[in-house]
């Protein structure tokens, strides 16, 4: 982070508690990620927070916090001013209990001159969240701003009377956040940011929604979209209890092997059954660390481990049905099956790193594909009715085939990506001459 942070924080507003953590603590969660290592943070009730903050918390512990006490009552300019971090020229002023989305922290950061977030048209999901905000000509009023030494020293009275004024007629540029291209590489999809104030009572599960829904990756396979809603529902309620996504995936991979052993030993049906299970299991850490801001390093293992386990399932199958006699040519089959995936995940590969996206996101036969071509929870849905119907030698067959035709449809579909990506930034940078 380029600039120092002061936070807006009184009890007990700062200090609900939504899906598991205050917003205080969420918002400092969101900093320690962005890379801020200490923060000021400016309170009418200090000792109220104080208490809060001595509970450890390895999730904003690299953020060195300077509780600054301020008098009762309703914010003003000086008061932000005797807070001033030394030799600071800006500093980004944000409320401490409202909600907001890293990269509207981001685009603050980027700034260098006197500015605010303001939304001109939050999308109807958030709406209800945001109704009571602020409301400017330019938009409604986010909760954040980038001030100026120059811009406290020349103003004085109330914070938000001056900030809003000068908002008003031009004098303090309105970052709108409506329109802008908000695609989100990691989500795989166009996703406005979330932001709002902490949500009343009434309003707890409507906002719990909203953050839960924003935690959902896009360009998803059928089973996904299915799994969608029962993880949103389970996440709802784990959220609010002592459980980390490090468990979570603890758990998963514990279930996974099982599965794999009931797999290699023949109990094709609940090796099936437990596999479906995976299937949902396996998007809930990664789910509840975006929703409780607790993604770590470790973390970032996880996805090795499923394709570990992954694969160990389709070598479990194939030796079952190799040494039962049910298919003489299963290990054929799981050749064909992996080295279909490897050849379709390097093609993958290639785009994400030249284009900075998803194959699965560049058109929509591309997402077509993604929706029912070879993926691990299209085959596991495929041998489940393999074996429901006793035929799980010709489901694994079927999967091994699948594997291929997708493979075969997307190299050639990310050469077309790949290429025209060239072509645009080439036009982009040697335009043709008129």
């Amino acid at each position: 982070m380029r600039h120092q942070f002061i936070i807006l924080a009184d009890g007990p507003d700062a200090l609900i508690e939504f899906c598991g953590i205050s917003l205080l603590e969420r918002l400092l969660r969101t900093v320690q990620r962005l890379g801020l290592t200490k923060a000021i943070i400016l309170s009418a009730t200090p000792d109220v927070l104080a208490s809060h903050l001595d509970e450890p918390s390895p999730h904003r512990a690299r953020v060195a916090i300077d509780l600054r006490h301020r008098a009762p009552g309703s914010l003003s300019v000086r008061q932000i001013a005797e807070a001033w971090p030394n030799e600071a020229g800006h500093v980004i002023v944000i409320r401490g209990d409202s909600v907001f989305d890293s990269r509207l922290i981001e685009l603050l950061d980027d700034q260098n001159t006197t500015a605010a977030l303001v939304d001109s048209a939050p999308p109807p999901s958030l709406q209800p969240l945001v109704a009571l905000s602020p409301n400017t000509s330019r938009g409604r009023l986010c909760g954040a701003g980038l001030i100026s030494r120059d811009w406290v020293k020349s103003h004085d009275g109330l914070f938000d009377q001056a900030w809003r004024a000068e908002i008003e007629i031009g004098e303090i540029e309105a970052l709108d956040i409506a329109g802008r291209d908000w695609h989100h590489r990691a989500m795989r999809r166009q996703l406005h940011p979330i932001w709002f104030p902490g949500p009343a009572p009434a309003q707890k599960q409507i906002a719990r929604r909203v953050l839960i829904q924003a935690a959902q990756k896009g360009s998803l396979d059928f089973p996904a979209m299915v799994h969608g809603p029962i993880e949103n529902f389970i996440i709802s309620h784990l959220c609010r209890t002592p459980i980390t996504p490090n468990q979570l995936t603890a758990m998963t991979n514990i279930a996974a092997w099982g599965a794999t052993f009931l797999l290699a030993t023949g109990r094709l049906g609940w090796g099936a059954i437990l596999a479906l299970a995976v299937g949902v299991l396996d998007g809930l850490d990664g789910k509840l660390a975006r929703v409780k801001i607790e993604t770590t390093k470790a973390g970032k293992l996880e996805h090795w481990f499923d394709t570990f386990f992954e694969h160990s399932w389709w070598i479990a199958i194939a030796y079952y049905l190799q040494s039962s006699g049910r298919l003489p040519g299963a290990f054929f089959y799981l050749l064909l099956l992996m080295g279909a995936e490897a050849v379709a995940g390097l093609a993958k590969f290639s785009v994400i790193r030249s284009c900075g996206r998803t194959l699965d996101e560049l058109g929509d036969f591309n997402r077509i594909v993604r929706l029912i071509g070879g993926r691990r929870n299209i085959y596991v849905w495929v041998f489940a009715l393999g074996v429901l119907l006793g035929a799980p030698a010709e489901a694994f067959k079927i999967m091994s085939i699948w594997a291929a035709i997708t493979a075969v449809v997307q190299v050639p579909r990310a050469a077309f990506a790949f290429r025209a990506h060239r072509e645009r930034r080439a036009s982009l940078e040697f335009p043709a001459e008129a």
